[in-house]
């Protein structure tokens, strides 16, 4: 089965939007040490290029809660992927305050099919999926697929400042962008908020995102995006409707902070899985088979 490339796809939209829209030129460019800059849509469509070609790629990624002034909650991951065949391994930390939590994921792809080794509370799992429910599981992760969802989704881009070797360019996300935002990158779903239909993203407000390029390439970087506004009108939304259309209170979403770093474009070597992740890995969908296969006659 073809597989669709959607990073390919987002990409050739955003070049369409561009040149429908006469982007380019030098409006916005800058100078660095004497330099002459590319403009902001340049270097939004080098990173896109860049990013929808790669086939691997290494990221440290961040996320930052904070909801009725309970307290910051983050996670931390460390990420690799390939895409051909797809293998990649997520390293996260939970940070709860006084507490942590760790848990770690293989993706390996064999045959058309993805066994996924989870590791949760010092065990190993494995199950065997689809390479679409495989990459759900780690979706959020995908800093390259997710960084091409936001700079084909962004407008109104701005060059706000260049430091060293890095130009910072901002953009905005419109209220009906967030829903096909978040569909493609699983945000909310370290808030348990995620998969939900399109009904409850009405009205919820724009969005301002954060890009950094490499100024002499316009090679990715990183980015950066505030989903508090987003993330609090959806839970609202949800909890109004559970109430019957009743709201005296709702939730208040001080901070949900999404921010990636691509550490390595389109040089990783294989993600080999250790043996003995193999060999310690329950599978549960094989232990109810033997189960149910030793009591028939």
């Amino acid at each position: 089965m073809k597989k669709i490339n959607i990073r390919r796809m987002l990409g050739a939209a955003l070049a369409g939007a561009f040149a429908l829209s006469g982007c380019g030129g030098t409006a916005g460019s800058t100078d660095i040490a004497g330099v002459h800059t590319m403009t902001a849509e340049e270097y939004v469509q080098a990173a896109a290029n860049a990013l929808e070609n790669a086939e691997s790629f290494e990221a440290n990624f961040t996320a930052e809660i904070s909801m009725d002034g309970s307290g910051t909650v983050s996670t931390n991951a460390k990420v690799a992927m390939q895409r051909e065949p797809l293998q990649a391994r997520v390293d996260i930390q939970h940070d709860f305050g006084d507490a942590s939590q760790t848990s770690n994921i293989y993706l390996e792809e064999k045959n058309e099919t993805v066994n996924l080794y989870m590791n949760y509370d010092k065990q190993w799992t494995e199950m065997t999926l689809s390479p679409e429910d495989a990459m759900n599981h780690i979706r959020i992760y995908d800093t390259a697929d997710n960084m091409v969802s936001l700079l084909s989704a962004a407008k109104d881009w701005q060059m706000e400042d260049a430091e060293g070797n890095i130009v910072t360019v901002t953009a905005e996300i419109p209220s009906e962008k967030v829903y096909a935002v978040e569909e493609n990158g699983k945000y909310f779903q370290l808030a348990g908020m995620s998969g939900l239909s399109e009904t409850y993203y009405q009205n919820i407000g724009a969005l301002t995102a954060e890009f950094r390029f490499d100024w002499k390439t316009g090679q990715p970087i990183s980015y950066k995006i505030d989903f508090a506004k987003a993330l609090e009108s959806v839970t609202n939304n949800v909890l109004e409707e559970l109430n019957g259309g009743v709201m005296d209170k709702g939730v208040t979403v001080e901070k949900y902070l999404i921010s990636s770093e691509i550490t390595q474009l389109d040089d990783v070597e294989s993600i080999e899985i250790p043996e003995a992740v193999k060999s310690d890995a329950i599978n549960y969908e094989k232990e109810i088979s033997l189960l149910e296969n030793s009591g028939k006659p």
